[in-house]
């Protein structure tokens, strides 16, 4: 059947009219610029289907934006998400990632000028914690070159690397299409969006199998700290300023 609308797209033609482009203005409209810089893309990284009205639902819930919520759905597994102040985005942006029925939500803010259906989701942004780090090692520069091995740099804990701490703390943007260590992943080929019942690439064998990821490698949950330690890390920022000079 996709070979015969093929052969019938190739033979259709179009009329002088027809063939006329539409010219458009250039116009900056600040009105919609202010609704998109508002706006995020977001797709649920998962291939199998999923309750859609109770995602939207759980989010509305979880992430209680206090100007309101807009969620569209705009293709299959495709959606953006609608705010109306910065500080609901940007708690989404920060605190996540976020998850739905096991199945990790992908965000990308939005320009404008992208076509949403060609949009490639193949990143999450995760916190990282490194422990037990040296003293003279806990510093800006050093928690960018561990994050550098991980993923894309996004931010780091400024309050992890003012005096001595327990870790290093910064987030990633990390491909999502690698293996990762990271809770909600399959233990066969290590990867996240599915979980051993559903990789492709699990051999059919009699007994256990063996398995190089395992429950052992699931990463613990981070609380955020930012909205109750505000107040505690610029007071930390006073003491080491003062004290420099």
């Amino acid at each position: 059947m996709g070979t015969g609308l093929e052969e019938a797209w190739q033979n259709l033609t179009l009329t002088e009219d027809e063939e006329k482009t539409v010219t458009v203005d250039d116009e900056e409209d600040l009105a919609k610029d202010e609704q998109i810089a508002l706006c995020l893309l977001g797709r649920l990284h998962t291939d199998i289907s999923f309750n859609t009205r109770a995602m939207k639902s759980i989010l509305r819930n979880v992430w209680k934006p206090s100007k309101g919520l807009v969620i569209r759905d705009l293709d299959s597994n495709l959606f953006v998400f609608q705010f109306f102040n910065h500080a609901d985005k940007e708690y989404v942006l920060n605190e996540g990632p976020w998850a739905f029925d096991g199945h990790i939500l992908l965000l990308k803010q939005m320009s404008g000028l992208e076509i949403p259906s060609e949009v490639v989701f193949t990143t999450a942004c995760f916190w990282v914690k490194a422990y037990d780090v040296p003293g003279k090692k806990q510093t800006t520069s050093f928690a960018r070159a561990l994050a550098s091995n991980v993923g894309a740099l996004v931010s780091y804990d400024e309050s992890t690397t003012l005096g001595i701490d327990k870790a290093l703390c910064f987030r990633v943007d990390i491909d999502v299409t690698k293996p990762l260590r990271l809770p909600d992943f399959c233990y066969d080929c290590g990867k996240l969006g599915h979980v051993l019942k559903g990789c492709e690439t699990v051999e059919a064998e009699e007994g256990d199998l063996d398995l190089q990821y395992g429950a052992w490698l699931r990463a613990s949950p981070m609380k955020s700290r930012r909205r109750n330690m505000e107040s505690q890390l610029a007071e930390e920022k006073r003491l080491f300023r003062a004290s420099r000079s």
